[in-house]
């Protein structure tokens, strides 16, 4: 049973670990942010979403005055903010001399409305030396935990206990940003495997950790994600010099991702809990757009399964999940039905766009995210153009990946900070 268990966590980052609402916690004074403008950013749209009350504990927010008036921990009592501006931040526990804040900051949703994100920034100690123009920073994305808040990586208990296989680069003197992504954590729905909002949320956590000033970040960036996050990663990496012209985007690394939506969607239907994938993304890009009505292809499993969803987190969908099939759950096959199959493309498209230098890590024994189907993958973004360094690990899996690969996510790092010049127009494998 506990071998079962464990196989279930699928997309999560390392030992997935559900996180409760915080409810009341420790709370911290709010640093002052600096005033950002972005050019490149069209005019924000405003959401029916976050204009709901929505009270969030723990954020800083209750030491933040909003509008001349009261502090509130309401995000309906804020205004409209610039892409990246920090909102507020409190402190939160961590291991060894790191320290940690939680974060709440503006980005924009799927229809470019201004949405309030959650996230983590984490920097070394405070005596660590600091570079000229700061430390280098890297943005991260974590895999599938949920729709629901409480599956935010901002809101685990322990503090920071679903992203523990990051903390090395901050031992190795990074700054770290962590968005908990659009939707989740924060108002409104989470439109999970949307990429381009979960692109616009990795570069705006980018933005608002460089106003965290106690973290000295400087903006040099290297984007990183693993599996959900490896999607956003590789997709804010093609967006970078238009959407964030003020980072220096360095370079964007993916591991186990999910770069190709539907082949991957396709994949995952052998695992016996597959179908919650599915689920997940038809209901994800249903909340990134209107036009979608999930109700119209789901049957009375599949919104049973959905109530799971957006109530649970995504270890308990895939356990709900085990034994179900595309039949059982949709009258009609998402990855063949218009507009889903479309919708589905398209996020695929966003991540074959050229961007700054990229490394693709993968396992050999990955059940989640195929090896095979990210050889093809590779190869769509070498036709692309760019620079592209892709490492295989025979004998990781999806949940052992991270470690393994992490040696070689270092050196590629430190390369792109420090200036060394990636191969161009050409493919490498290892």
């Amino acid at each position: 049973m506990a071998r079962s268990r464990h196989r279930l966590l699928g997309l999560a980052l390392g030992a997935l670990v559900l996180a409760a609402p915080l409810g009341a916690c420790s709370r911290g004074s709010a640093w002052p942010t600096e005033p950002r403008r972005t050019e490149a950013a069209p005019a924000p749209t405003r959401s029916s979403a976050p204009a709901l009350s929505y009270h969030l504990a723990g954020y800083g927010l209750e030491d933040r005055a909003t509008d001349g008036g009261p502090a509130s921990a309401d995000l309906a009592d804020l205004p409209a903010g610039e892409p990246g501006e920090l909102v507020s931040s409190a402190p939160v526990t961590a291991p060894d001399d790191i320290r940690a804040w939680r974060v709440v900051y503006h980005s924009r949703g799927p229809q470019n409305e201004d949405r309030l994100v959650t996230g983590l920034v984490l920097a070394p100690p405070a005596d660590s030396p600091v570079p000229p123009g700061g430390r280098p920073l890297v943005s991260f994305g974590h895999g599938t935990t949920g729709i629901n808040d409480a599956c935010a990586p901002s809101r685990a208990e322990p503090s920071l206990s679903t992203i523990g296989g990051t903390l090395r680069l901050v031992r190795e003197g990074y700054v770290l940003a962590v968005t908990d992504y659009t939707g989740l954590g924060g108002p409104g729905e989470h439109p999970i495997y949307e990429a381009d909002s979960a692109a616009k949320a990795l570069l705006d956590a980018a933005r608002a950790a460089r106003s965290l000033r106690p973290a000295q970040a400087g903006e040099d960036v290297v984007l990183w994600g693993y599996s959900q996050g490896g999607q956003a990663a590789l997709a804010a990496g093609a967006i970078a010099a238009d959407y964030a012209p003020d980072l220096r985007v360095r370079g964007a690394a993916a591991t186990a991702p999910l770069i190709d939506l539907p082949a991957s969607l396709h994949d995952m239907l052998i695992l016996p809990e597959g179908v919650a994938y599915l689920l997940l993304a038809v209901t994800g890009l249903a909340a990134a757009d209107p036009a979608l009505a999930p109700d119209a292809i789901l049957t009375a499993t599949g919104r049973r399964l959905t109530a799971v969803a957006h109530n649970r987190c995504a270890v308990d969908l895939l356990q709900a999940s085990t034994g179900e099939s595309v039949t059982s759950v949709f009258a009609r096959d998402p990855l063949r039905t218009e507009p889903f199959a479309s919708a589905l493309e398209r996020q695929w498209q966003y991540v074959q766009a050229p961007g700054p230098p990229r490394l693709v890590l993968q396992g050999g024994l990955d059940t989640v995210i195929h090896q095979a189907t990210t050889d093809r993958a590779v190869s769509a973004l070498c036709a692309a153009g760019g620079s592209v360094e892709y490492h295989r690990y025979g004998l990781a899996n999806h949940g052992t990946v991270i470690d393994a690969s992490m040696d070689d996510l270092s050196r590629w790092v430190a390369a792109r900070f420090a200036g060394t010049a990636a191969p161009t127009g050409i493919c490498a494998t290892t």
